[in-house]
């Protein structure tokens, strides 16, 4: 009965380290792959973003940006890390201007990863899975290779688009978008590669996302 009692105990200390609660998350590195998880407890978060840096407090970069994020456990795969001994830190904004930043934290190795990890590494290497990138339907190249701006407007929000590029440095933006759709001119970014762009109407981010611009088109 004592090694019964003994066993659940254990189950259940197991069960409710399983995955870590939002501001609380898990980088694991498991088999030379980072995987950054956690359980999104915010009914209300309108923005949850992974970061990364060689730095444990600046140069900080986005590499996963949820808008409306769903409760619910969450596992990214960072498929780009530069080394198994980055920074990770998440970046949390709720409803209004509230937001926050968790703590830094390194990889660790765990004899058995939380399931959530288990499930995502077996994603990883299946043959067919989920593309890591899904265009954006607001602003995206159009058949000639031109920037299309094209979303939903409303009246009395105010909307600013800005563009960066693959390493996150700003370009320009648009400060007020009142007309759709818009054209930008592929000459404007001066050359072909992948460009970032943040979405924001009332001062709140409402999208982060990239294109994929060519010269050919």
């Amino acid at each position: 009965m004592r090694l019964l009692t003994t066993i659940i105990l254990c189950l259940i200390l197991l069960h409710s380290h399983a995955q870590d609660t939002l501001p609380n998350f898990q980088v694991i590195n498991s088999k030379g792959r980072i995987f950054v998880a956690y359980y999104n407890p915010y009914g209300s978060a309108r923005q949850v973003n992974i970061e990364r840096s060689h730095d444990s407090t600046r140069n900080f970069t986005t590499i996963n940006a949820l808008t409306d994020p769903r409760t619910g456990t969450i596992t990214f795969t960072d498929v780009a890390a530069p080394n198994d001994h980055m920074f990770y830190r998440i970046f949390i904004q709720l409803q209004g201007a509230s937001y926050s930043f968790t703590p830094a934290k390194t990889p660790e190795i765990l004899a058995t990863p939380p399931p959530a990890v288990i499930q995502a590494e077996a994603a990883v290497s299946a043959p067919k899975r989920k593309p890591e990138w899904e265009p954006s339907t607001h602003i995206y190249t159009d058949d000639y290779g031109n920037v299309r701006v094209d979303f939903p407007l409303i009246t009395g929000k105010k909307y600013v688009v800005r563009f960066f590029d693959d390493q996150q440095n700003f370009l320009f933006e648009l400060p007020d978008v009142k007309e759709r759709p818009l054209t930008i001119d592929k000459s404007n970014f001066l050359h072909a590669g992948w460009f970032n762009f943040v979405l924001y109407e009332d001062g709140v981010i409402t999208e982060r996302n990239k294109f994929l611009l060519s010269r050919d088109n």
